[in-house]
């Protein structure tokens, strides 16, 4: 196992979160030498060690600061090992994940039409229809990198991946809002038992969404498997966003609010789960979950109040 040196130079204001994101990785730096506005630190690592700082200490340090890591200290013979599947480097993953959370004029294509798909199936209660839009829907993407952001306090590609989430979800709204409007011109849409399926939450949903988003983030770490489970995360939120577009356009408001809360708690679901995934995966402590929790938390007594209550009641009004 190869060992490093990595040498970080940040201005004194920054060195409580610099030391915090440290001791988050369980790693001791020695004090070079320190002034009053500058600190250099040197920090003892292996190599997957400091794959993994490099990318958590990007954030925090500024436009002045720097990092440098050495070539290796020393190393030492690892012992051999039968083949296997080896994780996605952190600075990769980070890559990945940065390409896949940017809205680009596919993205938003892929969403449409995927929301199209899924109108077509949901109004001719054809559930294979249904199944054929979450193929191509590209939702995936952004909420595992929203995941990821959060997780990591990284600012700019948790803004970047929630903004593209939230565009992908109202593009897919309002293309089904206007799609039944077009459509009642010629006939009344009369729900079948695929709308109905999408007008309310309940706790089978929450539990499918929570799978999902570990298994959304141990694809992304391994690098394998996305396409399958791009089509869980759609199976997740692209309906209940439809639903919530044609029971809006015809009139429904109890179902239409029952549907958009349904994506919306199975969203946070699925990001609580994907960042479960990569904490556990790069070792990070439980707290920075802790935000995470509450609000899936938070939404999940909701969910269950509301199901007692009987909130969600399909009637037009």
């Amino acid at each position: 196992m190869a060992r490093h040196l990595l040498y970080v130079q940040t201005e004194a204001s920054r060195m409580p979160s610099v030391l915090g994101v440290m001791e988050d990785q369980d790693v001791h730096p020695l004090v070079l030498r320190s002034s009053e506005d500058q600190i250099y630190l040197v920090v003892p690592v292996d190599t997957a060690e400091a794959d993994q700082l490099l990318t958590l200490l990007k954030p925090v340090l500024g436009p002045d600061d720097w990092m440098a890591l050495d070539t290796p200290a020393w190393t030492f013979p690892e012992p051999e090992a039968a083949e296997r599947e080896e994780p996605t480097p952190a600075e990769e993953l980070e890559s990945d994940l940065d390409q896949a959370a940017r809205l680009t004029p596919w993205f938003a294509f892929l969403t449409v039409a995927s929301a199209t798909i899924a109108f077509a199936g949901l109004v001719r209660d054809d559930p294979l229809l249904v199944l054929a839009s979450m193929i191509i829907a590209p939702l995936m993407g952004p909420l595992m990198a929203l995941g990821f952001g959060l997780l990591w306090r990284h600012r700019r590609l948790t803004l970047q991946a929630g903004l593209t989430a939230a565009a992908g979800a109202g593009l897919a709204w309002a293309a089904a809002w206007l799609l039944a409007r077009a459509f009642l011109a010629a006939q009344p849409i009369e729900p079948g038992t695929q709308l109905v399926a999408r007008s309310a939450p309940n706790l089978f949903d929450l539990a499918l969404a929570l799978v999902t988003g570990a298994v959304g983030a141990y694809s992304y770490i391994r690098g394998q498997g996305q396409t399958l489970v791009g089509v869980m995360v759609a199976i997740a939120l692209l309906p209940p966003l439809v639903a919530s577009g044609v029971f809006s356009a015809i009139g429904w408001p109890g179902p239409a609010t029952g549907a958009f809360y349904l994506a919306l708690v199975n969203a946070a679901a699925l990001l609580f789960t994907a960042a479960v995934g990569y904490a556990v995966r790069f070792r990070l402590t439980v707290r920075r979950l802790w935000p995470l929790a509450l609000l899936l938390g938070a939404l999940a007594l909701l969910l269950w109040w509301s199901s007692r209550a009987g909130f969600w009641t399909v009637h037009p009004v």
